[in-house]
């Protein structure tokens, strides 16, 4: 008798465990995040900023979703001057694509995703008299996931997302003639990474 009970409170514990979410029509997700960019021939500096995203949902596992972040920084970079110069950057990324959700938990909702679209980077140097910003906008594409805990219906805490994201941005260069800082060295792909957490507001539900 004792053992039948035992048994019955684990299965009503477990149950409420694993009770599926109800699915939202929408999402929005706004939190801060942080960048390790690879950089020109810095290998990696460090952005802090934001990062926000909405996503439709097709059915409870599939949705769309338009995702944009902005990151900035003030690092040293060696562009074959004498001594490194220091630049102030933005790093802007615009993305879509596809996020796969695991909605069978009652709170934790895990997601992967795969996105693409373009990155604006831009960046001043006053120390070269580069007063106006130089901006360059490449492919960028970011690959990678994360948990959400649900609070209540409509809002939830993004604990964490962390994505890998690839651009294809032209090294920063100086013309040794004319002294104009640029995008033109050569093209290559950058490596970086990102990692974010905040708020979860969902709407409607299916």
């Amino acid at each position: 008798m004792c053992r039948a009970l035992s048994l019955s409170l684990l299965f009503l514990l477990f149950a409420s465990v694993v009770k599926a979410q109800e699915t939202p029509q929408y999402e929005g997700f706004a939190g801060a995040s942080y960048a390790r960019e690879d950089l020109t021939n810095i290998k990696f500096i460090n952005g802090i900023g934001w990062h926000g995203s909405v996503d439709g949902t097709a059915n409870n596992w599939i949705s769309a979703v338009f995702d944009f972040s902005g990151y900035y920084s003030s690092p040293k970079i060696n562009v074959g001057l004498t001594n490194p110069i220091t630049i102030d950057s933005s790093n802007y990324l615009y993305l879509f694509g596809p996020r796969f959700t695991y909605r069978k938990w009652q709170r934790i909702t895990p997601f992967v995703e795969g996105l693409l679209g373009v990155s604006n980077f831009r960046f001043t140097a006053s120390s070269v008299g580069v007063t106006n910003a130089i901006s360059s906008t490449a492919f960028a594409a970011a690959f990678g996931g994360g948990a959400d805990y649900a609070l209540n219906s409509r809002f939830a805490i993004r604990l964490f997302e962390v994505d890998y994201v690839a651009t294809r941005f032209r090294e920063i260069s100086v013309n040794q003639t004319t002294g104009q800082v640029s995008f033109n060295g050569q093209r290559r792909t950058q490596n970086n990474a990102r990692a974010s957490a905040g708020i979860v507001l969902r709407f409607g539900s299916r």
